[in-house]
């Protein structure tokens, strides 16, 4: 699990830099949420990544989702692109950032990245300056450096995660980072 953990860090450290106008894409490979591969979030847990030969961005017939983009991972595919667009205020593309990610690009040049984790726990991120808050009941907390983080259930010990990164928000960015968590906790929320 440490290693797990080691590997979820080193994405979201990435994940950061690229949302803060690294503009360097950086080839790797995460473990995408248990739930996000099976939309009914019902089975066993896994500690095998997946292979290479699974596809956990690929639909299955029909299941178009609001986001519309069937070539996206299921991060993506959890958001509703009208919804974010409201938020944003302006024509957004959603992207797969890693395989637990998904990039938010405006047409106004505004990003931020979304991540779900299915093996990290809030508490781990209640360390260094922060403060506290709620996200649709869920707790979470908010760093200096432009992260909000959430548990998916509502004990912060219990093992899963969201993650926004908006640093390319500016002013407004907590505001629209927790409206998209929000539509991302309508999916990948788990009971404690």
């Amino acid at each position: 699990m440490v290693g797990r953990r080691a590997v979820a860090i080193l994405a979201v450290l990435l994940a950061a830099a690229f949302a803060t106008g690294c503009g360097k894409t950086i080839a790797g490979r995460g473990t995408l949420a248990e739930d996000a591969v099976r939309p009914s979030g019902g089975g066993t847990t896994s500690t095998e990544p997946p292979s290479p030969g699974d596809s956990p961005s690929a639909s299955p017939p029909g299941s178009e989702s609001p986001s519309g983009g069937e070539d996206t991972n299921e991060v993506c595919r959890a958001l509703d692109k009208d919804v974010v667009e409201k938020a944003f205020g302006a024509s957004v593309s959603l992207a797969d950032s890693q395989t637990t990610g998904c990039q938010i690009t405006a047409e106004n040049g505004n990003s931020m990245i979304v991540a779900v984790f299915d093996f990290l726990t809030l508490d781990e991120y209640k360390r260094g300056s922060f403060s506290e808050l709620t996200v649709a009941g869920h707790p979470g907390v908010r760093t200096d450096s432009n992260i909000i983080y959430v548990g998916r259930s509502q004990n912060p010990s219990d093992e899963g995660l969201l993650a926004a990164y908006f640093s390319g928000l500016g002013a407004d960015g907590e505001r629209i980072a927790t409206a998209v968590l929000e539509l991302l906790l309508g999916k990948f929320s788990k009971q404690s």
